[in-house]
């Protein structure tokens, strides 16, 4: 059952190592030809509440290129299911629409999360990220060479048998991979248990948590346009440019993301929350003026991912998902092998004896 786990944690890890690169390949309308002006953001958002006016606004992000549409995300009031829709930024129409299985990148990265199984299913990931950390820290001690034999251990035998041949690639594919596949399972894991983990640290250093402000309901006023929002995130941090709008507390608290410019960290974000009805700041999140075990904790998902170190690092995420796929698939066979070997042994040892009587 494990094996079934890091196979699909593999296959789903690699597919989203370069989703952002991959999800316009998949869906060619979510390219768009730049014109003179963009639209207001209010009036994106105004345009996917009346395109479903059954569901609330949870999101909506802002890609860097000017060529791509801006992508919001919806959930239903009724079941909470999600609904993503593309805008033509510079026309304001709506180029896709859908749920997740119009959305194959999305699907991919739900199942990577949860298992589509919401929060039970994030704790099996997490479970799952333990059981590869063993797996990863036994089978590298299991493995470890005499001295002075440590190259023999990356040793193909591909003069022996086939289940020799598979054995040995095993082995040595999972050595040279194994400092990889154990950070991977240590972020992964911190990622599902983060805010304990955050918890934790705080009881020995200062820790910030992000602002969760919520704002009641008032019946008949209206909210500002987020476009007043923005800008004034923008003129608190310097211009810089909007990444994402949140919404919370039924789209009556909105968080502007802006580009960090006070971290190195590549998705570093400067995060300003407002009241939606009267513009007061809620809160504030920025990347690069937190504790420094804030900072670390911000990091996890960044160094899981291989965001770190740009194409090189995401490429060595690309390849480690596709071994440990194939480690997922290589595993139970030598197993089940070497169980298959145990057995014939066992039936012809229990068949000499009654051959000799005869």
């Amino acid at each position: 059952m494990l094996a079934v786990f890091l196979l699909s944690q593999g296959l789903t890890g690699a597919a989203l190592v370069f989703r952002d690169e991959i999800e316009p390949l998949i869906h060619s309308e979510l390219t768009v030809a730049p014109g003179p002006q963009r639209v207001s953001a209010q009036a994106m958002l105004d345009t996917v509440r009346a395109g479903h006016p059954e569901a609330t606004v949870s999101r909506a992000e802002f890609p860097e290129s000017p060529d791509q549409a801006v992508l919001f995300k919806l959930k239903t009031r009724q079941g909470g299911d999600q609904i993503l829709l593309a805008v033509d930024p510079y026309r304001g129409t709506i180029v896709r629409d859908g749920g997740l299985s119009a959305w194959p990148t999305e699907w991919i990265f739900v199942l990577h999360e949860q298992l589509f199984l919401g929060p039970m299913g994030e704790t099996v990931i997490g479970i799952e990220g333990l059981c590869l950390l063993f797996l990863g820290i036994s089978g590298l001690v299991h493995w470890w060479p005499a001295k002075g034999r440590f190259s023999q251990g990356f040793r193909v035998k591909l003069d022996g048998s086939a289940d020799t041949r598979w054995r040995t690639l095993h082995r040595a594919v999972g050595a040279g991979v194994s400092a990889v596949l154990i950070l991977s399972a240590v972020t992964g894991a911190l990622l599902v248990w983060k805010e304990p983990f955050r918890d934790a640290l705080g009881t020995v250093t200062a820790v910030e948590r992000k602002p969760t402000p919520k704002v009641a309901e008032e019946t008949g006023r209206a909210m500002l346009p987020v476009d007043t929002l923005v800008a004034s995130a923008q003129a608190a941090q310097g211009g810089a440019a909007l990444q994402q709008l949140r919404f919370s507390s039924g789209e009556r608290v909105v968080a502007v993301y802006l580009d960090g410019t006070h971290t190195v960290r590549p998705d570093g974000t400067s995060q300003i929350y407002y009241n939606a009805y009267d513009g007061r700041e809620l809160g504030r999140y920025v990347a690069g003026e937190l504790s420094g075990a804030t900072e670390f904790i911000d990091w996890i998902y960044t160094v899981h991912i291989g965001l770190w170190g740009g194409v090189p690092t995401r490429l060595v995420m690309l390849i480690e998902g596709l071994l440990l796929a194939g480690l997922g698939l290589t595993g139970p066979w030598l197993w089940w092998s070497r169980a298959a070997r145990r057995r014939r042994a066992q039936a012809a040892r229990g068949a000499t004896p009654a051959a000799q009587t005869r």
